[in-house]
């Protein structure tokens, strides 16, 4: 039991790590987390619990380890919350299935009458548990109480997916919480009563299956561990717009016709690339786009000059927006953009300064000069003489003006998006 508490730690661990690693936002990831920290963590005072030969420290330990027991059964129900997609709108709501864990250790540190009467075997402690006690009957509802939902939303959440291979995946998850029910509901209460043989304390064993279980999905369904593959993102023609897929590490991944032909490359050259050798500013548009999203926002917007872009020639009218999958997890970004043919533009902005292309910037999103001071950290007065000084370097009287004078110049993308750039964006600053 030793190797197996051991072996069931260093997995658990493992697991949490490969999981949360690809995504650490997102939360059926970061409850999957939690749930391999408390199982291992009670793994590992499980190697010292069952090895020592003091009964008084076997007893203080073990009661430790249920401590974190009674943690893993509530980031249990937790994970299949999370992945099922039935927590609470508000979802700090969900940390209140904790409580009662948190609670219920009252009845172990107080009431010793769980763990009492034990007997080392052959160098093994087997637990003889006192199924009358208050502490032994409280574990037997939490256990219950977070197992059998679990078992429940799994199988829910599988007769409603649309696609097979998640039915196939959450039924296998709602399979695996049934037989550990099964199981460990067999070795801890039926089997001691029936056959007067006191608990070997073998739960750990059943939790180490469990996790194989779920290593089995992660192997055969890339279950949590890989967002949805970009190439399940189909693209067609869009006649008329330069359609570009970049992935994670800011590369193009898939391209449209019409991309190949703006920017006179064999289709099958663009994936691969990084995006900055098509879209000058494509990397820092990405990075905006991340620093942008916690804020709700998650599109940019700019009228990209490549005239003098080794890629070619004129003006592409660019917006930039994340990829996400159904659970809200960025997988990657999409630019979308729209040659501007025969198109001259004018660098009317060459003596504004970076502080008022910021303002302008602001300006083009209908924001008010309080909301301009309150967004850039200035004074109300300071952004009315901003507004001063870029009216007369520009030679026009009010905001009207101003957005006709950009429009006629193509300073103004024709697309919606949640901020709009003026300058290009390696040159910009984001508060």
């Amino acid at each position: 039991m030793v190797s197996v508490a051991a072996l069931t730690g260093f997995l658990s661990f493992v697991l949490g790590y490969l999981v949360v690693r690809r995504d650490p936002s997102s939360r059926p990831r970061q409850a999957f987390l939690l749930m391999s920290i408390f199982l291992g963590t009670w793994a590992v005072i499980a190697v010292p619990t069952l090895s020592t030969g003091d009964l008084s420290a076997f007893r203080r330990l073990f009661l430790i380890g249920s401590l974190f027991q009674l943690l893993h059964f509530g980031s249990f129900l937790h994970f299949a919350l999370a992945v099922t997609e039935t927590t609470p709108r508000r979802y700090r709501l969900v940390y209140f299935i904790y409580l009662p864990c948190v609670l219920s250790t009252k009845l172990f540190w107080f009431h010793d009458d769980y763990v009492c009467d034990f007997a080392l075997v052959n160098g093994t402690w087997q637990l003889n548990h006192q199924y009358g006690s208050a502490a032994f009957f409280s574990m037997l509802v939490i256990w219950f109480a977070y197992y059998v939902p679990a078992g429940i939303v799994y199988f829910r959440r599988g007769t409603r997916s649309a696609t097979v291979r998640e039915k196939r995946a959450f039924h296998i998850l709602g399979a695996s919480v049934v037989l550990l029910v099964i199981v460990t509901f067999l070795e801890v209460l039926v089997v001691p009563l029936l056959f007067r043989v006191p608990s070997r304390g073998t739960v750990l064993l059943f939790k180490f299956v469990w996790l194989l279980c779920f290593a089995y999905l992660v192997d055969r369904f890339q279950f949590l561990t890989a967002p949805p593959r970009l190439e399940d993102i189909a693209l067609i023609s869009f006649p008329g717009y330069v359609l570009v897929i970049v992935d994670h590490q800011r590369k193009v991944y898939r391209a449209n016709e019409e991309a190949a032909r703006f920017f006179e490359a064999p289709g099958e050259s663009l994936p691969g690339i990084g995006i900055d050798e098509l879209f000058p500013g494509g990397t820092h548009l990405c990075q905006l786009i991340d620093s942008r999203s916690d804020a709700g926002s998650a599109s940019v917007s700019i009228v990209l000059d490549l005239r003098n872009h080794a890629t070619s020639r004129g003006l592409l009218d660019t917006k930039v927006s994340a990829l996400r999958d159904k659970n809200g997890n960025r997988i990657g970004y999409v630019f979308i953009a729209r040659p501007v043919f025969n198109g001259k533009r004018t660098d009317i902005t060459a003596g504004i300064t970076r502080r008022e292309v910021e303002i302008i910037e602001q300006v083009l999103t209908g924001r008010r000069n309080s909301d301009i001071a309150k967004y850039l950290s200035i004074s109300e007065r300071t952004v009315k003489t901003h507004i001063t000084h870029i009216f007369d370097k520009l030679g026009i009287e009010n905001r009207i003006q101003l957005y006709a004078l950009l429009r006629d110049n193509h300073f103004i993308s024709s697309h919606t998006a949640d901020c709009h750039f003026v300058r290009s964006p390696d040159k910009v600053s984001e508060n």
